[in-house]
C-alpha cells in the first residue's frame, strides 16, 4: 500500500491534475507498489508494456543496447512515469528502464491507463501534454548531441545537476562514471580527461565529487542554452 505522502506526491503528478476522484481511485485501486534494488531491469526494449511505471523513490536510467553496447537515454528521478508513450500506444518499448539504486515503484496496469485515456478526456489532454514534454526532452537531447563536444555536455551536466539542489557549489556522481559516460554520449577513458580539462574552468574533482570553484568561468566554457538546458522550456 501508498504510505499517505506517497499517495499524495502521485495524486500530484501533472499526469493525474486532470482527474476525477472517482477515476483515479480507480487506476490507483488496481496499482502495486513494488520495491526493487539496485540493478534490476523494470522495462525490456522490444517488450510490450504491461504496466505505466511511477518512480516513487530511488533512481533509474532510460537505456538502449546496440551491438553489444549500452548507451545511456535518459535518467529518471521521483517522482515521475517513465515511458508512457509505449503504454498509451500499446506499442513495443524502444528503450530498456533499469533501478540504479534502491527504488519504489508503482505499477499501474497498461490497459487501465488505455481506457482511461479513451473515455476521460481531461486524462487524455494531460497525457497529450506529458508527451509533448517527452518530446521536446529528447529534441533538447539531440540538440546537445549535434552541438556540442562531449567535454561540452559534461560540463552543462553539472550545472543542470548543480542547480537542482541546495547548494550549487558541488555535484556528488550518483553512479560510476562508467555510467556517467553513457549518459554524456562518451566512454570511460574520454571522461576522464573531460574531467581533467574541466579543472581549467573552475572545476575541481574529489573522489566522485565535483566541487565548483568558480561557476562564472564554468558558465562560460559551457555556454548553457535555454531551449537545451532548461527543463521548463
Amino acid at each position: 500500500m501508498l504510505r499517505s505522502d506517497q499517495l499524495k506526491q502521485v495524486t500530484n503528478l501533472p499526469l493525474f491534475s486532470g482527474i476525477a476522484e472517482e477515476a483515479l481511485a480507480d487506476l490507483l485501486d488496481a496499482a502495486l507498489l513494488q520495491q526493487f534494488p539496485a540493478g534490476v531491469v523494470l522495462i525490456y526494449e522490444g517488450h510490450h508494456p504491461d504496466f505505466l511505471h511511477i518512480l516513487i523513490d530511488g533512481l533509474a536510467e532510460v537505456f538502449t543496447e546496440q551491438d553489444g553496447e549500452e548507451w545511456g537515454i535518459s535518467l529518471v528521478d521521483p517522482v515521475t512515469t517513465f515511458i508512457l508513450a509505449a503504454v498509451v500506444s500499446d506499442q513495443p518499448y524502444l528503450n530498456s528502464v533499469r533501478t540504479l539504486s534502491d527504488s519504489s515503484v508503482l505499477l499501474i496496469p497498461a490497459q487501465r491507463v488505455r481506457d482511461m485515456f479513451d473515455r476521460d478526456v481531461a486524462f487524455a489532454r494531460v497525457v497529450a501534454r506529458e508527451l509533448a514534454f517527452a518530446y521536446r526532452s529528447s529534441i533538447k537531447k539531440l540538440k546537445g548531441y549535434m552541438a556540442r563536444s562531449a567535454v561540452e555536455r559534461l560540463a552543462n551536466w553539472i550545472l543542470t545537476e548543480a542547480n537542482k539542489g541546495p547548494a550549487a557549489e558541488a555535484v556528488v556522481i550518483p553512479f560510476d562514471r562508467g555510467k556517467l559516460a553513457s549518459h554524456i554520449g562518451t566512454t570511460r577513458e574520454n571522461l576522464s580527461r573531460n574531467l581533467a580539462q574541466l579543472t581549467e574552468h573552475g572545476v575541481r574533482i574529489r573522489g566522485r565529487e565535483i566541487v565548483i570553484d568558480n561557476k562564472k568561468s564554468l558558465e562560460t566554457f559551457a555556454r548553457p542554452q535555454r531551449l537545451i538546458d532548461d527543463p521548463d522550456s
